[in-house]
């Protein structure tokens, strides 16, 4: 009877969301010499082929760089003394449902439009300090001090 509640309970905490594997949304490409990324308040050093998560927050030193390639096919490339908040990323085309929202902190950022930028130019926004922008094309430079 108690190895059938601890299995029970077992399986519930397993299927609890928190707890369910998250969906990546896109990989590191490029970087030189160091990059991080801080997931549920854990600062990792980015690599070639590290994954990038919705929620992350992606940083870069002084000289440093660092390129991901989300899973719509879009570039995001953050300078120096960068940093990024990746605030959702949804990838449905099937169901219609798109948007890309990060949030510029500091530096600069380079983006070029993937198919989210294609099927909806306007679910693809950029938040700094100051303002808020709108993808309207398929290029993007912004520089956040």
């Amino acid at each position: 009877m108690q190895l059938r509640i601890q299995l029970l309970l077992l399986g519930l905490l397993l299927a609890s969301p928190t707890l369910m594997a998250a969906e990546r949304i896109g990989l590191v490409k490029t970087y030189e010499p160091a990059a991080t990324v801080v997931r549920q308040g854990i600062e990792v050093n980015l690599q070639i082929g590290s994954e990038i998560f919705e929620g992350d927050t992606i940083a870069t030193d002084p000289n440093g760089a660092v390129g991901i390639i989300f899973t719509d096919g879009a570039v995001l490339t953050l300078g120096p003394s960068g940093k990024l908040i990746v605030e959702n990323f949804l990838f449905k085309p099937d169901e219609q449902k798109v948007s890309f929202l990060s949030r510029v902190v500091k530096g600069s950022v380079a983006f070029m439009s993937g198919a989210i930028g294609r099927i909806s130019p306007g679910s693809v926004q950029f938040k700094t300090p100051t303002a808020t922008l709108g993808l309207r094309g398929t290029k993007i430079l912004i520089e956040v001090e």
